[in-house]
């Protein structure tokens, strides 16, 4: 798996589309599970607690099914801290899902500035 985070509008999906070859598109939770490149993860995540899901699961199951694919992500969790509880919930539980993706063996995990990619490991 390849991850690509970075702030919003950092050129992420860019810069994942010209290392890769894969254009990132938006999923559903259901597509995910077989999509060759994931946009927006942060938002994916969302859907998935919509449905009443947990993201670190939805992570493990995306490893166990789709773990060739390539996604990128915005960064979230810095900044003010929302006052809405499901805000901070969503925050929380994409890290989570993040961290689980990243701890996977094979990972490969680029931070984005700019356009500018940094490998992480």
């Amino acid at each position: 798996m390849m991850i690509y985070i970075g702030g919003a509008g950092h050129g992420q999906a860019a810069l994942c589309e010209k290392e890769t070859g894969r254009a990132p598109a938006p999923c559903t939770p259901e597509t995910a599970l077989t999509a060759p490149a994931i946009a927006d993860f942060h938002l994916l995540i969302r859907a998935v607690l919509r449905a009443g899901g947990d993201g670190p699961a939805f992570a493990r199951a995306l490893l166990a099914q789709n773990p060739d694919a390539v996604l990128v992500c915005d960064e979230i969790g810095g900044g003010i801290v929302p006052l809405d509880p499901f805000e901070r919930r969503w925050r929380e539980e994409t890290g989570r899902a993040l961290e689980t993706l990243a701890a996977a063996p094979g990972t490969r995990l680029v931070r984005v500035w700019y356009g500018i990619g940094e490998a992480l490991q």
